[in-house]
């Protein structure tokens, strides 16, 4: 009997790896079957005046790769056995875009021909769009405004079929892209460049302790994903302003609310420079560059850059 599981939403995630195929002779079957997942997912966010989402090959080259390793783990959620969420996948593969994922898992006691798998396809999108709130997080990853791209990975085999949907937020250049492992007495340069009409408004950086291995029960109880509540934000640095009016000149001291007067400068290009401290020891730290439009005020997510971090390794020197 079929039964479609579908696992929770819960977070917010160009490489350098093959571009997305498949196994032959299943490679036709596969692109013809993202190619109408695509035409889906841009359907239903035309339908909410929402701009379409490009087809992102690299990350669905991934997506591919998790679907597979999905089936032969037995798993069907967001986690892998070695306790990765989605966007330390993404990043520690060379992501450096913004990530949310969505993902849905069929299994039946047959193989299934190309019909079974376009119907099941068309089923899970149906069944993401079909989702009422507050439990509708594949839905509102669907119609995601800020998204601007979407890897797609498809896996079959022995009667388990595996979608996944990577939906991508790509807003800054990486000039200097963020290494993904590093010491904890290490300070880690960044350095961003918005596109045309944004600009960078905060960077956080958020800090969990080392993913640790599960078994593919414990991964398929765990139907949601998030980045760790515990984090912190860097602003652009403020600086004084003079005011005339008449014959005076008044200097005005900017803060922030916090009396802070920020962290990072921001060049006449827009571009950032920041070096990332790890003042919470050994574990995952995840950077999140937010920017905005220049004429708007939502912030985006515009990065997931996830950085192992090991603790220093002190020498000890002496004679005897």
């Amino acid at each position: 009997m079929k039964k479609l599981l579908l696992a929770a939403l819960a977070a917010f995630l160009a490489l350098a790896a093959p571009l997305a195929q498949g196994d032959a002779p299943g490679d036709e079957i596969r692109f013809t079957l993202r190619d109408e997942l695509l035409r889906l997912i841009n359907r239903d966010r035309m339908q909410f005046g929402l701009k379409p989402v490009a087809l992102d090959p690299v990350a669905s080259a991934l997506a591919d790769d998790y679907c597979r390793q999905q089936i032969r783990n037995g798993t069907t959620g967001h986690f892998t056995l070695d306790g990765m969420a989605p966007y330390m996948r993404y990043s520690l593969s060379g992501g450096n875009d913004g990530v949310s994922e969505n993902v849905a898992a069929w299994s039946a006691n047959y193989g299934f021909g190309d019909r079974a798998l376009y119907d099941m396809m068309r089923r899970s999108q149906q069944a993401m769009m079909d989702e009422f709130a507050p439990h509708d997080g594949h839905r509102r990853t669907i119609l995601d405004a800020n998204a601007t791209h979407v890897g797609i990975g498809l896996a079959w085999d022995r009667g388990e079929f595996r979608i996944a949907e990577e939906f991508i937020r790509r807003y800054v250049e990486w000039v200097r892209p963020l290494p993904r492992t590093a010491s904890t007495a290490d300070r880690v340069m960044l350095r961003v460049k918005p596109h045309s009409g944004y600009a960078v408004e905060a960077i956080t950086v958020h800090h969990e302790a080392a993913p640790r291995a599960m078994s593919a029960t414990l991964a398929n109880d765990i139907t949601s994903y998030s980045l760790p509540e515990k984090r912190r934000e860097y602003l652009p640095r403020l600086h004084n302003r003079v005011e005339t009016s008449g014959d005076y000149r008044v200097e005005i001291r900017e803060q922030y609310s916090d009396g802070r007067r920020g962290d990072f400068e921001v060049a006449d290009d827009g571009s950032v420079a920041f070096a990332i401290p790890f003042p919470d020891g050994p574990g995952v730290y995840t950077i999140v560059v937010w920017v905005h439009e220049r004429d708007g005020r939502d912030s985006i997510a515009a990065s997931n850059v996830s950085v192992r971090v090991m603790e220093t390794q002190t020498a000890v020197g002496g004679t005897r």
